[in-house]
């Protein structure tokens, strides 16, 4: 049987709320199987500034996003680092709306298969008292530092992914991937 392929993905966005925030950096890990395929991360000019509540959440601040692309320069390179692959993110709920709502501002569309790491743990962890990342990670001795950059929460996402992965297999795993419920358009 041929290896799965999946994109690890990771955003960090100008808001709380996917709908409505911009996104300011984006991280993908392609995976063949659990093996690192491809690393590759970016910030991005939101085209507005940061909100103080983010900049402390995130560490990213105006000064870093000033110089990096827009959206619309990097559109293409997500497209194409997913294609074919098999979306995996913590809450991938957040990181798909943001994606599809950035996506159609550029007129195109984002619709991949999505598989959440955090739906995922509940359903074969279910005794925890918290599914965040952090606490996630600290209960499989995954080491995670600087959350709430796209890379660092990319990376830990994949480990995580690589445990559930060695645990419960592929079968199991792949059993969870869903479509991702709506792709919209500009």
């Amino acid at each position: 049987m041929d290896q799965a392929k999946f994109a690890v993905l990771d955003v960090e966005t100008t808001s709380g709320d996917p709908t409505s925030g911009r996104v300011m950096e984006v991280a993908i890990l392609a995976l063949d199987g659990n093996a690192v395929r491809l690393r590759w991360d970016t910030l991005v000019d939101p085209r507005r500034p940061v909100p103080h509540f983010i900049r402390k959440l995130t560490g990213i601040n105006d000064a870093m996003v000033k110089a990096a692309p827009f959206f619309v320069d990097v559109v293409r390179t997500i497209q194409t680092l997913t294609e074919g692959r098999i979306i995996v993110a913590h809450n991938a709920r957040f990181d798909m709306t943001a994606l599809e709502h950035e996506f159609a501002r550029t007129g195109l569309i984002f619709d991949r298969p999505t598989l959440c790491t955090e739906r995922l743990t509940r359903q074969l962890v279910p005794h925890l008292d918290h599914y965040n990342l952090g606490s996630i990670c600290r209960y499989f001795g995954i080491s995670f530092t600087s959350a709430h950059r796209a890379m660092n929460d990319a990376e830990a996402t994949a480990s995580l992914f690589g445990k559930l992965l060695a645990e419960h297999g592929e079968e199991r795993i792949l059993a969870t991937v869903s479509s991702w419920p709506r792709a919209i358009r500009a």
